[in-house]
């Protein structure tokens, strides 16, 4: 509704400035180029209402086609995204279940690649207790070596 009103606006201030050139050129003799030049004006000015008129919706229509075809390009892009996300994942996840079966592997063939898993282990540690399977699986305590520790801290 509001383009209509634009749109008339425009053709009346063109008529107007049509009307407004004959009448003020009229009484100095060139009334001719007075409404030839207000002619031109009008026309002008009633191309753009026309323009406003009938292109403004075909640009919304236009518009809005654009902005559909940006938000499925985006939402391609996002899935294409996730999709390579999970594929980085699932390939990671393949890699890290090939590592576990060398490990496995390799720990069957090489027991003594754990031993020194172990002694690496243990030498990291400080201040820990490490308690020993004996040969029936009990482990031997030193408890009272830690009671005489604590009493020696105090």
């Amino acid at each position: 509704m509001i383009m209509i009103l634009i749109a008339v606006a425009c053709v009346a201030f063109g008529l107007f400035l049509w009307l407004g050139l004959i009448i003020s050129l009229a009484g100095k003799g060139s009334a001719v180029t007075g409404a030839l030049s207000g002619a031109v004006i009008f026309a002008i000015m009633a191309g753009i209402g026309a323009g406003l008129l009938f292109g403004y919706p075909t640009y919304r229509v236009w518009e809005q086609g654009k902005q559909g075809e940006a938000a499925l390009a985006k939402a391609t892009q996002d899935r294409q995204i996730k999709v390579q996300e999970a594929e980085a994942e699932m390939e990671a996840a393949s890699k890290q279940a090939e590592a576990n079966k060398i490990l496995g592997q390799s720990v069957r063939e090489y027991p003594e690649a754990m031993e020194q898993k172990w002694v690496e282990a243990i030498e990291k540690t400080q201040n820990q207790v490490i308690y020993l399977p004996t040969e029936a699986s009990v482990p031997v305590t030193e408890s009272s070596r830690m009671a005489v520790k604590k009493q020696e801290e105090k």
